[in-house]
């Protein structure tokens, strides 16, 4: 726990906490890059991104505990919003669905990627994050790829779902109630993850999750060519 989360029994803010997220997140991304640069690598960045904003995000909960989350297996509605990512999230994601779904499992998520990204691609650029399409990770209400994945989707929370379906059907003219504290760990760790990536002459930009997926069960050496200083991502890049 942070140095003087609690002070005399009494709860207090956690100041700076999302600043040292992302600190932590940009070093060790960088430490790790530095030690080999294969698409193995690029993958324990993502893991390890993800597991120290759990645990960081478990430490703020237990310290200041927002409203009852809403949110169960089931509740689909955030899975409905835009999702910026990071290549190396992309690349954990890819790994994780090819070694869990069978060949004709792995066949069927590579069609609806495409089908997807085809149907955002087709929107006016200034509707495409209130479209409301579906994730491509998506199958029967439920996330194939839950285990790992990104943190934007581990940051989105809610204590009222109906809120949620309000928010997703008529973007801009509901509030969520959300546990500002979960979200605001993500972003700014999620921001360290691309800051390090930067720091080790890669790019560093948000992608747009279904478009960087189609990118990388496209494009077979995506990932090599990510590492080697390509932009081989760069179509899928968040406007």
């Amino acid at each position: 726990m942070k140095k003087g989360a609690q002070q005399r029994g009494r709860r207090v803010p956690f100041v700076g906490f999302e600043l040292d997220a992302r600190r932590a997140v940009r070093l060790r991304t960088a430490e790790a890059l530095q030690t080999g640069r294969t698409p193995l690598t690029l993958i324990a960045v993502a893991e390890d991104a993800a597991q120290l904003t759990e645990e960081l995000t478990r430490q703020a909960i237990r310290a200041d505990p927002p409203q009852p989350s809403a949110c169960r297996e089931g509740c689909d509605w955030c899975c409905h919003l835009t999702v910026g990512t990071s290549a190396p999230e992309v690349a954990r994601i890819v790994q994780y669905l090819s070694e869990m779904l069978s060949p004709q499992e792995l066949a069927a998520f590579r069609e609806r990627v495409i089908r997807l990204d085809e149907e955002r691609r087709k929107l006016p650029v200034a509707r495409r994050d209130k479209a409301g399409l579906p994730c491509p990770l998506l199958v029967n209400h439920r996330c194939t790829a839950y285990a790992v994945r990104p943190l934007t989707c581990r940051g989105f929370n809610s204590a009222d779902a109906d809120a949620c379906e309000r928010f997703v059907k008529s973007p801009g003219n509901t509030a969520l109630p959300l546990n500002a504290t979960q979200l605001r760990l993500t972003t700014f760790a999620l921001d360290g993850l691309a800051a390090g990536l930067t720091e080790s002459g890669l790019k560093g930009d948000r992608l747009e999750l279904t478009a960087a997926l189609r990118i990388a069960m496209e494009v077979p050496d995506a990932v090599e060519r990510f590492l080697a200083g390509e932009p081989s991502f760069a179509a899928a890049t968040l406007r």
